[in-house]
């Protein structure tokens, strides 16, 4: 029962990081502080989500409407989207139920892995007290209003809980890095950074076995040094001295316990490559973006805890699962071996959007149409794989090397996709670059979308307004979306804004106390096909 509620828990953590990545991705999200503070928010959560997902409700939560998005579908509705054999086939795949053996071993497995782990969090903590408190105390008018000792037993500047420690030789530093140096360290302190990356590290031993949750650690840390590197920068006259200030440390630096070391060799060249490119300093942290990160993270920690309950989880489905989360290998495959898999390929869920598969030096790219690429990288001469998101495919080659499909291995379910001719293919694409450049909304759309707010402020769904294979969808989440729409108020006014890269009408709807963004598909018979909102951006 343990491991279970771990591995559901670490499932759900990884879902979380997964949308909280694509949202930052799609959003183009490169302020590290605003990074920083999502991050954060979803470490929190992913601590809390064993709580989380005893306090939400056990049915499933499907994301209703989302048709276009195909990486952001939940397995239940794609799924009920894939063909009758296709499931049958899933279902006589499913690996047999683990005895009570094979359960103890793995407890067992677990306990000896996650105590060795916190054991070294443990001395490592330990030692970097230690190394603190044997530190002199400096005591200049410069040090103030710190806690700034110097360490015989260190060659980089470091910071421990709320102390800065320097090496011996800060005694021949130029005044421009001793104030570089401390305006890093000092951000570490203000933004309680040391006690965070001890979180972090807690949360990777806990669930180690998540490549998700190594993932998170270290892109805190990286985040963390980005963020004081602009403190830094805001005291330096140029970018360039800040930089050879920082490989000069990286130089002598060598393994330190657990702290914030300056100049970390790992860390060190990504953050000089950004410093190096120059331009304006990202903003800092305010209370519009504080409440944008809550508004977006809200959301998506209620649908990542509450997606399914614990006693509805299928087991096959949680192996696959797993099975697509492990870390994988690419091997080297020539490009021209690559080029019989580039084409279109039928979505299992909107026959109007299909798969663009096509190659890109030693690699592929692969996308919904209209939607960002991601790319993919060879496992085998047949299948790739994903290194942003846990999704793989397995292209379907008969005996005469015709390809015929792919079979896309992502949520724990194996998805058909066919084969379709170029020319369709194109055709599609076409039609959807210029809906998006003629920026009209569908004819319909407005009037849709205004009679399905009215609709959920009543609290009763018109079945025949929706697309009849996701009404069921619709309706059982009405008490989750009412949750959300109802301290709006009434609905002021709905003004068409854009229509989005894949094709989806996008309206600004103001009501009495808040402003949300609409997304709208419709049919040409005017349902919804596919619908979702969010904070007005």
């Amino acid at each position: 029962m343990m491991l279970a509620l771990l591995a559901e828990a670490a499932l759900r953590s990884a879902a979380l990081i997964g949308m909280a990545w694509l949202a930052l991705r799609l959003l183009r999200v490169t302020n590290p502080f605003t990074q920083m503070a999502v991050w954060d928010g979803v470490l929190a959560t992913s601590f809390a989500m064993p709580l989380l997902m005893q306090l939400a409700p056990a049915d499933r939560l499907t994301v209703p409407l989302d048709g276009i998005r195909f990486w952001l579908q939940p397995a239940t509705q794609l799924v009920a989207r894939a063909e009758p054999a296709a499931q049958a086939t899933l279902a006589a795949a499913s690996p047999p139920t683990l005895d009570i053996g094979w359960s103890d071993l793995g407890l067992g497995l677990y306990l000896l892995v996650t105590g060795t782990l916190l054991l070294r969090l443990a001395l490592g903590t330990l030692a970097g007290l230690r190394l603190r408190a044997r530190a002199q105390r400096l005591r200049h008018g410069w040090t103030q209003p710190h806690d700034i000792r110097v360490s015989k037993d260190i060659t980089v500047p470091l910071t421990i809980a709320g102390t800065i420690l320097l090496p011996p030789d800060f005694t021949g530093w130029s005044a421009a890095t001793r104030k570089a140096v401390l305006a890093h360290e000092a951000s570490h302190i203000e933004r309680h950074d040391y006690y965070m990356l001890l979180l972090s590290t807690l949360h990777r031993a806990l669930f180690w076995f998540s490549p998700a949750a190594w993932w998170l650690d270290n892109r805190l840390a990286l985040l963390a040094e980005a963020n004081s590197d602009t403190a830094a920068l805001e005291q330096m006259e140029d970018h360039l001295t800040y930089a050879e200030i920082l490989v000069a440390m990286a130089v002598k630096a060598r393994r330190l316990p657990a702290g914030l070391a300056m100049a970390r060799p790992a860390t060190v060249t990504a953050r000089v490559e950004r410093i190096l490119q120059g331009g304006a300093l990202p903003l800092r942290m305010n209370a519009r973006r504080w409440a944008l990160v809550l508004a977006l993270l809200a959301p998506a920690s209620v649908i990542s805890a509450g997606a399914t309950g614990t006693d509805k989880v299928d087991p096959a489905v949680a192996a696959r699962m797993a099975e697509q989360a492990k870390p994988r290998t690419a091997i080297a495959l020539a490009p021209e071996a690559m080029d019989k898999f580039t084409g279109y390929y039928e979505t299992p869920l909107m026959a109007n959007r299909p798969l663009k598969v096509y190659r890109e030096g030693d690699h592929l790219l692969a996308h919904v149409i209209g939607q960002p690429a991601m790319a993919f990288y060879p496992e085998s001469p047949t299948s790739f794989f994903s290194r942003d998101m846990p999704v793989q495919g397995s292209f379907q080659v008969n005996g005469q090397g015709v390809v015929g499909g792919v079979v896309l291995h992502q949520n724990g379910h194996d998805l058909p996709a066919a084969r379709i001719e170029d020319a369709r293919g194109k055709a599609l694409e076409q039609a959807l670059a210029e809906r998006v450049k003629s920026n009209k909304p569908l004819p319909g759309s407005e009037a849709a979308l205004r009679a399905h707010i009215a609709q959920i402020k009543a609290g009763k769904i018109d079945r025949d307004s929706l697309v009849a294979d996701k009404a069921d969808a619709v309706i059982s989440l009405l008490p989750k979306i009412q949750a959300e729409m109802l301290p709006l108020g009434d609905l002021q006014s709905v003004q068409f804004k854009r229509v989005d890269e894949g094709g989806m009408d996008v309206y600004r709807a103001t009501y009495a106390h808040g402003v949300r963004d609409w997304w709208v598909l419709v049919t040409p018979n005017g349902k919804l096909d596919s619908m979702w909102f969010g904070p007005a951006s």
